[in-house]
């Protein structure tokens, strides 16, 4: 993940930007060392912090559904309720072990809808 190169650029202590993302330095060293991956709530605040998404473009709807739920914050249990699906169901298409079925398209399209993107690099 790019935080420590936003952090060096930025001439910020690791104490510092872990309060401004709301987590503890600790975290946010594993984090910097891609070490662990941050829960989903900390990433509109990561997002906001590097100005941008650390993701590549998604191309594909497994990528869209994921990068979509982590602009959110969301789990997947809270998406799958926001979709209106099991979260089994949400899971496997995120996963792209399953492909939303016809009559799901409008759900999947209302969770993608665009909204005010960071830009990318």
């Amino acid at each position: 993940m790019q935080l420590r190169r936003r952090r060096h650029e930025l001439h910020l202590r690791r104490i510092d930007v872990a309060a401004m993302l709301g987590t503890s330095w600790k975290s946010l060293m594993w984090w910097e060392q891609d070490a662990r991956e941050p829960l989903p709530r900390f990433y509109p605040a990561i997002i906001r912090f590097l100005g941008r998404e650390p993701w590549p473009q998604p191309v594909t709807l497994p990528e869209q559904l994921l990068a979509e739920r982590r602009r959110r914050g969301l789990t997947i249990q809270e998406t799958a309720k926001a979709v209106g699906v099991d979260e089994g169901t949400y899971g496997r298409w995120e996963s792209g072990v399953w492909k939303p079925q016809l009559r799901f398209g409008t759900l999947v399209e209302g969770f993608l809808e665009p909204v005010s993107r960071p830009m990318r690099e």
